[in-house]
């Protein structure tokens, strides 16, 4: 675990009071290829931004580049005809009779003390035909950029914020300023990667650092991406300085009535902005911050800033909660917070550890969301077992306790085969999104950790995250690392779970048990005749006991095992008789069905498939088990029932929120 100098902290936050840029890191931590200069005055009365961003872009590549693309991500909200508008139905039309629409106009743009290239651009559509849509623009430059070389574009622009939505935008004197300046795409693969804004999608971009200069009203109260270098106030406007380094994008918040509180841990300033309020979170927050630093820095590697700011949005502001930026991320609570629940430190360790995840192993979220939202909800879920207990993680509440696990095989069960992990964000269709990069994901890496242990998983989430951050990997990437740490070859794991909307479900169909009388030396089993004394391939093939003599009554069982779903992984059986004996049987899963027959002297009780719960992707525990007496219901399908009832409470509270 690495531990900074509280001292050494505290002298450069002093120091970067003396200048814009001051160095944060000696050594870049990034390739830093997309750099911002940006200098914005805000109108709190037209709740506009209007600015000057001075972009700096270095072809990494081993191309010869003409074009560059662009991000408008504001575009979004600025009628009920694009892309996004589209994908959210008819929510846009809301916002359309509010006079809350947002856009982003580019007022012109040229080279730095150059060339003016304010017709050289246009609309484009990459990922669907709407011609409507207007997030994503290309630039052509008036000459070639050659591999390794640098382009200084100065972009002139406004920002017409929505009412707040979608965790962007306004409500009444609060702002949350989230993708709202012209931002390059990402070349990679000899091609520009640059989506439009789709519903389902979040964000992707290259690393580099930013100097954000605001100027607004004195009296609002700014949290924002990095470290603020310095405030200035100047009559009724103040202008506040902001700098980070080695991130990929900058996002800031802005509310008159805020409260700051600051603490600092291991060398790290924390800074959280809340309401009034919210008091009685405050503690709680810091602490489940805390918490997931020390988790992160012992379990892949320490958090790399000087600096993370937490927002809890105010009152009435829940749409901009649950979001994360490089780090700043907004969390969200209430005023009444009881301690039984920890839905808001799930919520504040989750987007933290987006920093990671998000922020620093800078996956496409466009086109492989679960390397970033499926590794996070995974993380997620060890760190709530840690500090909040396995079956206490999320509520305890009057001896009703729920965990993690619980909630996440609620999300996943609810539509298991849904879609397939491994596609395109904007592509998924209802509530695919969610429950594959989500609850399927976290599900798919907690059934790897059960089959390879959690030992050998740790090595392969460190190994991941040293090799790729500040980097863009792929699924292939991390099936690699998987392959490489574990020793064996997991593609055909990854094939079936990643890659298929196949389902996992193996079952107990059958049991049965009945008495089988010897005859003159002689056991009639079925189609058999086996002899007395019992001959050692016959020991082997029914399992028969040692003690079994002749003239003494056996018992014949029988269980069926089905495998239900088209996902085949290995699995236990285990066998259990009256007398507390059992067996344990491995199966390969590769026929639909086996069948296992025991003679023996006692009476076979139950068998239960999968008895270790490794399997975390089955999707029907409630079928793992049978007993010979039919009467007795396995307790896990009550259990499943009374859950099933609270994600029906709990969906109840989320529509009414």
């Amino acid at each position: 675990m690495m531990k900074r100098n509280p001292l050494i902290t505290v002298c450069l936050l002093m120091s970067y009071h003396l200048v814009w840029g001051q160095i944060i890191f000696e050594e870049p931590l990034s390739p830093r290829n997309a750099s911002y200069q940006i200098q914005v005055n805000y109108d709190p009365a037209l709740k506009q931004i209007k600015g000057k961003e001075i972009l700096t872009w270095k072809n990494s590549s081993r191309n010869w580049i003409q074009t560059l693309q662009f991000h408008l991500y504001m575009n979004a909200f600025k009628n009920n005809r694009s892309t996004y508008a589209k994908e959210r139905y008819g929510y846009m039309g809301l916002i359309a009779e509010e006079k809350g629409w947002g856009w982003i106009d580019i007022d012109s743009l040229n080279i730095l003390n150059g060339q003016d290239l304010s017709d050289s651009w246009i609309f484009i559509q990459p990922d669907d035909e709407n011609t409507e849509d207007q997030t994503v623009i290309e630039l052509t430059l008036p000459s070639l950029i050659r591999p390794g070389r640098n382009i200084k574009l100065e972009i002139h622009f406004t920002t017409q914020l929505p009412r707040l939505y979608d965790r962007t935008g306004y409500k009444k004197d609060f702002l949350m300023a989230g993708q709202w300046f012209p931002k390059a795409g990402v070349y990679m693969d000899g091609q520009w990667n640059c989506h439009q804004f789709h519903r389902n999608t979040e964000f992707f971009a290259d690393f580099g650092n930013y100097d954000v200069e605001i100027t607004l009203p004195a009296k609002y109260k700014t949290g924002g991406t990095g470290i603020r270098v310095s405030q200035e106030k100047r009559g009724n406007l103040k202008t506040v300085t902001y700098h980070a380094e080695d991130v990929h994008d900058f996002a800031w918040t802005a509310w008159p009535h805020f409260l700051i509180e600051t603490q600092t841990h291991d060398g790290i300033e924390i800074e959280l902005l809340y309401e009034s309020d919210h008091t009685s979170s405050v503690e709680r927050t810091f602490k489940s911050l805390k918490q997931s630093l020390d988790f992160m820095d012992a379990w892949v590697g320490p958090y790399p800033y000087p600096k993370v700011t937490i927002v809890h949005p105010p009152t009435g502001c829940m749409n901009a909660s649950g979001m994360e930026y490089p780090t700043l991320f907004t969390a969200g609570t209430s005023w009444l917070n009881p301690t039984c629940f920890h839905f808001m430190e799930m919520t504040v360790i989750h987007e933290f550890c987006h920093n990671f995840w998000q922020g620093m192993v800078a996956s496409n979220e466009f086109e492989e969301a679960w390397l970033d939202e499926g590794i996070n909800t995974y993380t997620e879920w060890l760190i709530l077992d840690k500090y909040y207990g396995e079956r206490t993680g999320l509520l305890d509440l009057f001896g009703f306790q729920m965990g993690e696990l619980e909630l996440l095989r609620l999300g996943y069960i609810n539509s298991p085969k849904r879609e397939r992990i491994l596609r395109d964000g904007w592509t998924f269709i209802g509530g695919g999104y969610g429950v594959m990069s989500y609850y399927k994901s976290a599900m798919m890496l907690k059934t790897l950790e059960n089959l390879i242990g959690r030992g050998i998983m740790d090595e392969i989430m460190k190994t991941y995250f040293e090799r790729w951050r500040f980097k863009h990997p792929r699924s292939q990437d991390f099936i690699n690392v998987v392959n490489e740490i574990s020793g064996e070859d997991f593609t055909w794991y990854f094939d079936q779970v990643l890659k298929t909307a196949n389902e996992l479900d193996y079952a107990v169909k059958y049991v049965r048990t009945r008495e089988e009388r010897e005859t003159k030396g002689v056991i009639e089993l079925d189609s058999s005749r086996i002899a007395l004394p019992l001959k050692e391939e016959d020991k082997s093939k029914y399992a028969l006991s040692d003690s079994v003599e002749a003239g003494e009554n056996l018992y014949r069982s029988v269980v069926k095992v089905h495998r239900q779903g088209e996902v085949i992984i290995p699995v236990d059986i285990l066998i259990v008789f009256e007398n507390g004996k059992t067996l344990t049987e491995t199966w390969n899963g590769q026929e639909r069905w086996i069948k296992l027959e025991y003679l023996r002297a006692e009476k076979l009780k139950y068998a239960v498939v999968d008895p270790q719960r490794k399997l975390m992707l089955d999707t029907n525990f409630a079928n793992n088990s049978l007993t010979i007496k039919k009467e007795t219901k396995p307790l896990l399908l009550i259990e499943t029932q009374v859950l099933h009832w609270f994600q029906n409470v709990l969906h109840v509270f989320s529509f009414l929120g």
